[in-house]
């Protein structure tokens, strides 16, 4: 997002905009913090305050062709982008960087990824490998020890394989299997039978046609194989666990040790492929058993030549950013247009900085905080955080549905709350990593194989506190169960989350919202099955998890009545912690910013907005937004969050003080009856 800190007076406007009146202090020498042209006027905020607070703006900016997805959270990355593309074309030009660093890393990176001329040149030719051992499979067997070799250079097959945090042990690492290998984002583009779904479903199968046929096939034999492997990724759609499901840490925690779960699918021969992963281990966590189970079962009668057809796709799949350009265009044509509606390919520097992004992510966010971290905004953020910290436990201490035994575990969560700000205080070192000149699809195979020996080496060694992720430069900001901790990277302490010149309430509203709604995913469905040390464990009485669940149940009733498309549904369970986190964030941005207040703070009246419209249009504001239909299809079936305008019309409508600092009616359309309006914390 640009800063957006544009002072357009408009008595009219606003006359129309505020149904309310007030008496305090004006103050016209601060500067709002929101663009008030963003306002559509026309609309009343109590009836759709979406529309009303970003109206204007989508109406001025439409969707660029080379996008899906159009907002303010797409304008700051790209600006990110920008200062990110002029720290690379600079560090490009160097010589004589010192080799293993990860300035040299990154710029022969970005270096080989802009050289067109020795990409088409090249070909695919370090795929040859490759596509030689998927030539050499001759069985079953053959096919299982290529899923292994390929596991470890990072292609996955029907499965997958990790290192992660023991969810019950937040101080010991697991390995983790879960389920894999579908080439379209979710099971339910296979399994619907709309007319969209099956215009995707025919043009997935001539995407993979036309990808096999450009690698040597030729036309018969390209989609006879490509019906195949649609055939064998469908059932093994058919047995995926459900996204909302695989979701729940609960679900997904089943943990046996490593002999037991080897005995129960023996056709797939894990212990050799755990041996050719050179990794060794006691217990391990399957997310989706009876996906496993499904494997076992089925995938030992499936033709070998399906098996080299399946692995061939997706290694071409894997590596298609990194080709000449005719792949490239190939696989936009799918999984850019067909998938999420994009109308044209972003420029070449922006393909090569995703790429860099998929590994090299932590060295380019080292480049960022380098030249750009404002050190100045984290005290400002401190000071929320802490604010934000005092004000839940307020909240949890006044709830009139929890009992005292729970409240003092939920409170000891919060007390153990911790937060990054900006950085890492320590960086990785990449030791081992060879990125040199090359070329840039050589490059991207020794990054992958990389990261998945870095992974595997974490079995073997202690839960570093200290680690991140997510790099500094990301627009974005996570809760991590495990380390019971808020992260927020330099690359969101900018306008219009964090604008130094803008007044407090919109930054409340703004980065205080996001504090706050990464404060609420230690509370959510999710987050609220792990206790103060970061572990798997029920620390609430049966009576108060009902009483949780009969609230969150209203929430999902109320977000799977949201239709963003006809026939075309918010998925209530999947969205469930991040509707919880929205409402949390808003609420606690509104009393944070009130506490602030009776701390000494000013209040005063800018622009015609009290603080508490200011409030809600700091959040408002986040998340203007324009998007294609192909995008928020996707996004339904996909995403954990909720569409742009539930994620302003959803808490909004649910809270008291909305109602209040608008003065909306009881049967307004943002004001929700007290029989179904969900309060949590």
């Amino acid at each position: 997002m640009k800063k957006i800190t544009t002072l357009l007076i408009a008595t009219a406007l606003l006359g129309a905009a505020c149904k309310n009146d007030t008496e305090k202090t004006v103050e016209d020498d601060l500067a709002l913090g929101f663009d008030l042209s963003s306002l559509d006027s026309t609309v009343d905020p109590c009836t759709d305050f979406f529309q009303y607070a970003a109206g204007g703006w989508i109406e001025k900016n439409p969707i660029p062709e080379t996008e899906s997805r159009w907002g303010s959270f797409n304008i700051l990355i790209e600006a990110n982008n920008a200062r990110v593309r002029g720290l690379l074309d600079s560090i490009s030009t160097m010589e004589g960087l010192e080799k293993g660093s990860y300035q040299q890393m990154v710029a022969d990176f970005y270096r080989t990824g802009m050289d067109s001329i020795a990409v088409e040149k090249t070909g695919i030719t370090p795929l040859q490998s490759f596509l030689e051992a998927i030539e050499a499979v001759q069985s079953f067997d053959d096919y299982l020890a290529l899923a292994a070799s390929f596991e470890k250079r990072g292609v996955r097959m029907p499965w997958g394989t990790y290192v992660d945090v023991d969810d019950k042990n937040s101080n010991a690492h697991i390995m983790k299997m879960t389920q894999s290998g579908l080439g379209m984002p979710d099971r339910d583009y296979y399994l619907k039978s709309d007319s969209v779904s099956k215009y995707t479903q025919k043009e997935y199968r001539a995407h993979i046609a036309k990808m096999l046929m450009m690698s040597g096939y030729d036309a018969p034999k390209a989609q006879k194989a490509a019906d195949d492997i649609y055939a064998l990724e469908y059932k093994m759609a058919e047995k995926a666990m459900p996204r909302a499901d695989a979701w729940d840490p609960d679900k997904t925690y089943n943990k046996k040790g490593a002999e037991a779960w080897m005995n129960e699918v023996p056709e797939l021969k894990l212990q050799n492929f755990f041996t050719e992963l050179n990794v060794s281990f006691d217990s391990l966590v399957v997310a989706q058993p009876d996906y496993l189970v499904f494997l076992n079962e089925q995938l030992p009668s499936v033709k070998v030549e399906t098996l080299k057809d399946y692995a061939r796709w997706h290694t071409l799949h894997h590596y298609a950013d990194y080709l000449p350009q005719e792949w490239v265009q190939e696989d936009f044509n799918f999984y850019g247009t067909v998938l999420r509606g994009n109308k044209k390919m972003k420029p070449r520097w922006k393909r090569v900085l995703a790429s860099i992004e998929n590994g090299l992510d932590e060295p380019l966010g080292h480049l960022f905080a380098d030249r750009y971290f404002p050190e100045s905004a984290k005290k400002d953020i401190e000071k929320m955080v802490e604010d934000m910290r005092a004000v839940y436990g307020e909240r949890i201490r006044q709830l009139d549905w929890m009992s005292d035994s729970t409240k003092e575990k939920a409170l000891e969560k919060l007390r153990a709350f911790k937060y990054k700000i900006g950085y890492p205080d320590k960086w990785d070192d990449f030791e081992g990593l060879e990125i040199g000149a090359e070329g840039y699809l050589a490059n991207a195979v020794q990054l992958d194989a990389y990261n998945v020996k870095e992974n595997f080496e974490k079995l073997d060694e202690a839960v570093d506190k200290d680690e991140w992720f997510m790099p500094a430069h990301i627009v974005n900001a996570y809760y991590s169960p495990s380390f019971n901790e808020v992260v927020f990277p330099a690359g969101i302490l900018q306008p219009p989350f964090y604008n130094i010149n803008a007044e407090a309430a919109i930054n409340y509203g703004g980065i205080g919202g996001v504090i706050g709604h990464e404060f609420t995913h230690g509370f959510d469905d999710n987050g609220s099955q792990y206790d103060a040390h970061g572990n798997l464990k029920n620390w609430w009485t049966d009576k108060d998890r009902m009483l949780f669940e009969e609230r969150t149940g209203k929430m999902i009733r109320q977000y799977n009545a949201y239709e963003p498309l006809l026939e075309t549904h918010v998925n209530g369970e999947l969205t469930l912690g991040e509707n919880i986190a929205d409402l949390g964030g808003v609420t606690l941005a509104y009393y944070g910013y009130k506490k602030s207040l009776d701390e000494g703070r000013k209040d005063v009246v800018i622009d015609g907005f009290n603080w508490q419209q200011r409030i809600f249009l700091g959040w408002a504001q986040v998340w203007q937004t324009n998007q294609t239909d192909a995008y928020l299809r996707n996004q339904v079936v996909t995403d954990p969050h909720s569409p742009a305008k539930y994620r302003v019309n959803g808490p909004m409508s649910n809270m008291e003080e909305f109602k209040e600092a608008w003065g909306c009616n009881p049967n307004d359309e943002m004001v929700r009856p007290d029989s179904v309006r969900v309060v949590i914390w």
